[in-house]
């Protein structure tokens, strides 16, 4: 990566280091997921073999891995999805999901496993033999998902069939244990550390396919389409699929951009907002770690999320919130996909860097318009207006970013806000009294 600033990197390395997960891009030694599945109708099924390999200090005699398809169940102890957004993700009506797991094994050996964890989330793998530092373990899961009729990361809705979270991934390690992630409606309830993929994706022939990685194969037969992918050091593999998309592809630095969409008129204008942030980023805090970047239009409740080298771009954002999405979602490849942490325990981290990350590319850019005193002004008022709600709603205020994005806070909504307001007001000020910036 190319060197940032050098006041800038010694202020990232003192306030945010201690908490970013240990395995960054580029290490040599990695787990690695093997992924062959199928879409026929609303149901996945799928066989992944997964190398375990274990870069802490301990050894480990199971696996544990997040089944995050399980919390779209209709006995879900936590709701995919939050009271404000209910009506318009379940339109069609209340809808079910989940994510059966049919065998787990080691060569041809059956394992023993089982799944719980607080809400059915977590798949627990008895290993034979234990796995101690530096070694690895290899198990195959055959698995099969029910997609929810429900405009959410993971579902099926009008015009879009969203695949984010659908395979049992590797929970993220922390002190040497393995991290169980609970399926918060709010914020990004998710923890995972860098893998490579190779992902065989078969489906109706109809669909065109956005994935994160790179396709390197492609062939249809019959009214099927098989397509392979590869992805290296990704945190995580996602898939939307569309009969309606519409795609446009760019160049910059070698990095490949594509956008994927059904309804937008300014879809040269949405896909240079993409090409934009992502030279400005990576002139700022380092080469892209990708070969290629999906920004994919798709029915989603939310403004967008980002996964490893593919995020979401809500199809019923306003044109102004819309382009604004596509440049903090972009800003996510860096503050959580090649520098990940626990966004359960420390939720301000990434999205304060991904608001603040922002903040600099429209400094750098005034032909959008804004500027960075507008932009922290607002950032302050919202903050302000969230702390005299809390006010109100618990009797008093509690400003501390350093809390649990969980439901055992009182209110989440209001404890991730500001998590999140907090680390751009304060990223803001810091920046116009100590750190120097790139031009």
């Amino acid at each position: 990566m190319k060197k940032f600033k050098s006041l800038f990197a010694v202020l990232f390395a003192v306030l945010f280091l201690p908490w970013f997960s240990a395995c960054f891009i580029g290490s040599k030694d990695k787990s690695f997921y093997d992924v062959q599945a199928e879409l026929v109708g609303d149901t996945l099924n799928g066989v992944e073999t997964v190398t375990f390999y274990n870069d802490s200090d301990n050894a480990f005699s199971v696996l544990k891995f997040n089944l995050y398809a399980n919390a779209f169940r209709k006995d879900a102890v936590y709701s995919p999805i939050s009271a404000q957004y209910y009506y318009r993700a379940y339109e069609k009506g209340e809808s079910y999901g989940n994510i059966d797991i049919l065998s787990v094994k080691s060569g041809e050996n059956q394992l023993t496993f089982s799944v719980g964890g607080v809400d059915q989330n977590v798949l627990t793998v008895e290993l034979k033999d234990e796995v101690f530092p530096d070694e690895t373990a290899e198990v195959s899961i055959e698995f099969s998902v029910k997609l929810a009729n429900v405009v959410a990361r993971t579902g099926i809705n009008d015009k879009t069939i969203n695949l984010a979270n659908f395979y049992p991934i590797l929970c993220g390690i922390t002190d040497g244990n393995f991290v169980e992630c609970p399926y918060y409606s709010l914020g990004d309830p998710f923890f995972s550390d860098v893998a490579d993929y190779r992902v065989q994706f078969t489906c109706d022939a109809k669909y065109t396919v956005a994935a994160g990685g790179k396709e390197v194969f492609s062939e249809t037969v019959g009214d099927k389409t098989v397509r392979k992918f590869t992805a290296e050091n990704s945190r995580s593999f996602a898939i939307v699929l569309s009969e309606n998309f519409e795609t446009k592809t760019a160049q910059v630095d070698g990095i490949t951009v594509k956008y994927f969409y059904f309804n937008d008129s300014d879809s040269d204008e949405t896909l240079n907002d993409a090409v934009s942030a992502l030279k400005y980023f990576s002139d700022t805090f380092g080469e892209y770690p990708y070969d290629v970047f999906s920004v994919v239009q798709t029915e989603f409740v939310q403004g967008g999320m980002e996964f490893s080298s593919l995020v979401f771009v809500s199809s019923d954002l306003e044109r102004k919130a819309y382009r604004e999405v596509v440049i903090h979602e972009t800003a996510h490849q860096w503050w959580q996909a090649a520098v990940g942490n626990n966004e359960i325990t420390h939720a301000f981290i990434d999205e304060g860097l991904a608001e603040y990350s922002v903040v600099l590319f429209y400094e750098n850019h005034p032909e959008y318009g804004f500027t960075r005193e507008n932009l922290i002004k607002s950032s302050e008022q919202t903050y302000k207006v969230f702390c005299s709600v809390y006010q109100k709603i618990l009797g008093e205020v509690n400003t501390v970013m350093l809390r649990s994005n969980s439901r055992a806070s009182t209110n989440t909504l209001i404890s991730h806000t500001l998590n999140l307001v907090s680390c751009s007001t304060i990223c803001g000020r810091l920046s116009a009294t100590t750190i120097s910036f790139p031009d």
